[in-house]
């Protein structure tokens, strides 16, 4: 079966990555873009991409997009959060953080994903798949947090995770499920030219996650890229 996908912030990194690969495979792809289509210039022309300029950092362009999105698919089987922000001074401690630096990030790596639920989540489901993905990271986890700073990254992707298990708890007796995924260190303009893996070898990991078939009353939602279960 070939699904309908909605990926945030597709413009570049790992959203471009995921687009391409849904498809080329076959798949039909909202993506969505803050300011500019970037890469996905590349892909104008292919018959199953459908892009939206929509700031998850702005309830009014959210519901713009869902109002315009929701004109032209009757559902969406596979949402990914995936746009997110890092604007963080490694070298800033406590005593000199930038709070709203900070703001900025809750808003858009939390809040923003709680936005395109508030509005998308019905037409999920509406959908046969069901599944929502949550874009998180390692610097989400509490249990395991070995830094002593960037304050915002942090905080923000331990927040996407609270937002993962209550929407999992909601979702379960409608059959939707939910999955928080650790993407790896990427070599992307958030993550560096020295991290470990490229957007493209995380996207194959997610889309192979993303394809499998998910117990919704399964409490272990937050894992790697892999699959590997991580700890919250």
């Amino acid at each position: 079966m070939k699904y309908n996908i909605l990926i945030t912030g597709a413009s570049k990194g790992l959203g471009y990555s995921l687009t391409e690969l849904y498809l080329s495979q076959g798949y039909f792809v909202i993506a969505t873009y803050r300011k500019n289509l970037g890469n996905l210039e590349n892909l104008k022309g292919n018959s199953n991409l459908l892009h939206s300029l929509m700031d998850i950092s702005d309830e009014n362009s959210v519901k713009e997009a869902y109002e315009s999105i929701k004109e032209k698919v009757a559902h969406i089987d596979i949402l990914i959060n995936n746009a997110a922000i890092y604007l963080e001074d490694k070298s800033k401690t406590i005593e000199d953080v930038d709070i709203e630096k900070v703001i900025q990030t809750l808003n858009t790596n939390s809040v923003g994903p709680l936005r395109v639920l508030k509005y998308f989540y019905p037409l999920v489901e509406k959908s046969t798949k069901k599944l929502i993905i949550n874009i998180s990271s390692e610097a989400g986890s509490i249990s395991n947090c070995w830094r002593d700073r960037e304050y915002g990254y942090c905080m923000s992707k331990s927040a996407l995770n609270m937002l993962s298990m209550i929407l999992q708890n909601y979702g379960k007796n409608k059959g939707v499920k939910v999955l928080a995924i650790h993407p790896g260190w990427m070599r992307t303009d958030m993550g560096g030219p020295d991290a470990d893996i490229s957007s493209k070898e995380s996207a194959e990991g997610i889309f192979k996650l993303s394809l499998k078939d998910w117990d919704v009353n399964d409490k272990n939602i937050y894992m790697d890229y892999t699959g590997e279960i991580m700890s919250w």
